[in-house]
């Protein structure tokens, strides 16, 4: 492991949260903390799942990452919200040190575990609160945070954070499930993905992050076209630990739903039972 320790800041303001017009319509949980205690209850109990998990292990968008990233080998990352460390080890091959970071101790110690089995010592692990990071100001080259942000009450202040940590130049690079722009998909969209991950705040949309970057200084360098990604329902139900009664209710309400809703998720049924749906993603990259 690299010797020097990611830098503390003390006796520090917290970095204030955009209040422009454009960021108004963000969701914002008021029960802030409540829902970081649920967030590290359900991630805690399901570690390993997600060191394990195909969606999370796997996929293009990780590559894309890393491509879009365009990194030197000189670069100090900070992967917020590491969770099983995917983000943190693919980042590892290309730059100098990566520091992985999440709120879950145990979601952390599975992830290290993943990482140092892969043979890396360039990544640093560290529980750090994503709204309130325990990093000094200008501190990193690349921020990333992939398919963990909707998990983040206040997504202004995480904007507000990832701005403050990042030096002058660097990048932010976000890949995380984004509401579709449609008020109907998007409305359908966060009441599975609640109803499934009760930990779940908002997937925002590719537009409301744009704003909030813009709001907060960083400026929309590239954004990629939403994509789909399959939920294999036994297994994403079955990786938060959702009760049998709760899974058969969330199924028997993707079979009810609206065709529009039905086509756009492509809610896949089989002799009665579903068998997938799909989500949409997205990618940004913002520069300070």
């Amino acid at each position: 492991m690299p010797d020097r320790e990611p830098a503390k800041v003390t006796d520090r303001e917290p970095a204030k949260v955009p209040d422009k017009e454009a960021s108004k319509s963000i969701h914002i949980d008021p029960a802030s903390e409540e829902v970081k205690r649920l967030v590290q209850s359900q991630f805690g109990g399901s570690a390993q799942q997600f060191v394990d998990s195909k969606l999370h292990r796997e996929g293009d968008d990780l590559q894309r990452m890393v491509a879009l990233a365009a990194l030197t080998g000189q670069e100090r990352v900070l992967d917020v919200a590491t969770g099983g460390g995917h983000t943190a080890l693919a980042f590892s091959y290309h730059a100098k040190e990566v520091v992985a970071s999440d709120l879950t101790p145990r979601m952390l110690e599975a992830a290290e575990r993943f990482v140092v089995s892969r043979g890396r010592s360039n990544v640093v692990f560290q529980q750090a609160d994503a709204e309130s990071m325990p990093f000094a100001d200008a501190d990193f080259d690349v921020v990333t945070a992939r398919l963990a942000p909707h998990h983040f009450p206040s997504p202004p202040r995480f904007v507000a954070e990832v701005a403050r940590v990042l030096r002058p130049g660097g990048r932010f690079i976000l890949d995380d499930n984004m509401g579709p722009e449609d008020d109907e998909l998007d409305a359908f969209m966060d009441r599975f993905e609640r109803w499934r991950d009760p930990s779940h705040v908002r997937a925002l949309r590719l537009s409301q992050w744009q704003a909030l970057c813009e709001s907060s200084g960083l400026r929309v360098h590239h954004t990629d076209p939403l994509t789909k990604k399959v939920y294999p329902y036994v297994e994403w139900t079955e990786r938060m630990r959702l009760p049998r009664a709760e899974s058969a209710a969330l199924a028997d309400w993707l079979l009810a739903a609206p065709p529009k809703c039905r086509d756009f998720f492509e809610i896949t049924v089989r002799d009665g039972n579903v068998v997938s749906l799909c989500a949409t993603f997205g990618i940004l990259i913002a520069v300070k």
